[in-house]
């Protein structure tokens, strides 16, 4: 009797100490992205080294807080489910004192929170190690859900760059029944380091609707990177490059640098480009090549994992006379021939001129023409000198009133402002020196017949053959045209 009550005593006392850890959930029943929160307390110990992996199988534990207070320690977990179906949460035990297990029933969607569905894509889907490839996490929603971009896990063996992400209507299998679905894609570049199995995942994925917070499963992928030859050489991707290098000029100054501008898409890295390019480019006694500048350019497509940069390369031409720019060659695996290929950048052979000897060509056409200038602008000053003198003359000859106004205006006609000739043999003498015209003798015989009294004629007919024959006069000079118009 006395070892029977001893040991109903022992075992009050058990299940006290195991009931003094107490566990409750403020929901029996939830919907996938929804929260639970699994409220702990004790009175006879601490919590703070409760271990919570037990709930990891089931759930993520977002959060825990802590506390203290009259009803002793309470720690507060903040779950959100990994699956749909009748969750367990385990019995959890601290220093020797264990919980209740418990339940809780997750839907996947509800009236208030929308069913999702989310899934890996790689494509190409066995990617070669050193290819780029593109990796696309699709997320399926009523439309209602803000998205956050995951933050995917470091890891040896590849090398993972953000790239873009869009929003568009779901199909296949982001179809749920048949209803389309709004579907959320973000955009990596993997690049395979290694050729190995690996495992890719995303643990939980957040979301937000109306300012409260959700958090669904993510997706797991499974990949292999296919192994590249052994005897291809380093900074060779699989990767055929795409290159748009600017014209070379035609001639270029000596000693002025020249900005060569290429832009490379490919498989290639900044360090790969610096090697390749450190490889071809050698300074020669006639031409100067300074290091490249790379800088990454992004891509037009959002999705694209590729990459792109704008290469800079600084020439400076030594000597004058042609000078050749050398071809590059940007080498890539062939992975469908198995070979190496290469694509070229074409160079070109420039002309190389001494800017000093332009200027001074630029001086001397400059003073040529500034001489032709002065000339051209001497002769029309002397042109139109004389043809004012003429035209004045005439007018004077036609204005005469009688023979004796008549031979004064003869004498004073002259095409380069020479004085009033005495008489008008000597006005003769000087106009055939002037123009070298023998049409005014006879005119001017019978102008002196006239004023001598041996003839009579009248004004008009002394007039008209002085006119017409002065009226083509122009100076005799060896620029200006000869004969008569």
């Amino acid at each position: 009797m006395v070892r029977l009550l001893v040991a109903c005593v022992l075992l009050a006392c058990g299940v006290a100490h195991a009931a003094a850890l107490t566990a409750r959930l403020d929901k029996s029943a939830v919907a996938l992205g929804e929260a639970v929160t699994l409220t702990l307390q004790s009175r006879e110990t601490a919590l703070d080294t409760l271990d919570t992996a037990p709930l990891d199988d089931a759930f993520d534990v977002f959060s825990r807080t802590r506390s203290q207070g009259a009803e002793g320690d309470t720690l507060v977990l903040t779950l959100y489910p990994r699956r749909a179906g009748v969750l367990s949460v385990p019995v959890l035990e601290v220093d020797g004192r264990r919980s209740a297990a418990l339940r809780v029933k997750v839907t996947d969607g509800s009236e208030t929170v929308p069913r999702v569905t989310a899934q890996w894509t790689l494509a190409p889907a066995e990617p070669r190690v050193g290819e780029p490839v593109r990796l696309t996490l699709s997320i399926c929603d009523d439309g209602s859900l803000q998205w956050q971009r995951p933050k995917l896990p470091a890891s040896t063996g590849r090398v993972l760059r953000e790239l873009g992400e869009d929003e568009g209507a779901g199909a296949g299998a982001g179809v749920q029944g048949d209803i389309p679905c709004t579907l959320h894609r973000y955009h990596w570049a993997l690049l395979a380091s290694q050729s190995a199995t690996a495992m890719l995942a995303v643990p939980m994925l957040d979301a937000s609707r109306f300012g409260a917070r959700l958090r669904f499963p993510g997706a797991e992928l499974s990949w292999r990177a296919r192994a590249l030859p052994a005897w291809l050489p380093a900074h060779v991707p699989p990767v055929e490059p795409r290159i748009r290098a600017e014209p070379l000029p035609a001639r270029w100054p000596l000693q002025r640098p020249l900005a060569w501008h290429i832009d490379i898409e490919g498989g290639y890295s900044e360090a790969d480009l610096q090697a390749l390019l450190d490889m071809q480019l050698r300074a020669s006694p006639a031409l100067g090549v300074y290091p490249p500048l790379i800088e990454t350019v992004p891509l037009d497509a959002v999705d694209s994992p590729l990459s792109r940069y704008r290469v800079t390369l600084y020439l400076q031409p030594h000597a004058t006379g042609r000078v050749a720019v050398p071809t590059l060659r940007l080498p890539w695996y062939d992975a469908g021939r198995g070979q190496i290929a290469s694509v070229a950048i074409a160079g070109a052979a420039l002309t190389v001129f001494d800017p000093r000897w332009c200027v001074a060509g630029q001086v001397a056409a400059g003073a040529a023409v500034v001489l032709l200038s002065i000339g051209a602008g001497w002769r029309l000053r002397r042109m139109m000198r004389w043809r004012l003198a003429r035209w004045r003359g005439l007018r004077a000859i036609r204005a005469s009133a009688d023979a004796v106004q008549l031979a004064r205006a003869v004498r004073r006609f002259s095409l380069d402002g020479q004085p009033e000739a005495p008489s008008l043999g000597e006005w003769q003498r000087r106009m055939e020196q002037e123009s070298g015209d023998g049409d005014i003798a006879e005119a001017v015989s019978h102008l002196e017949q006239q004023l001598f009294g041996q003839a009579s004629f009248t004004l008009a007919a002394l007039q008209q053959p002085f006119l017409r024959s002065l009226a083509r006069t122009c100076p005799k000079s060896p620029h200006s045209h000869q004969g008569r118009g």
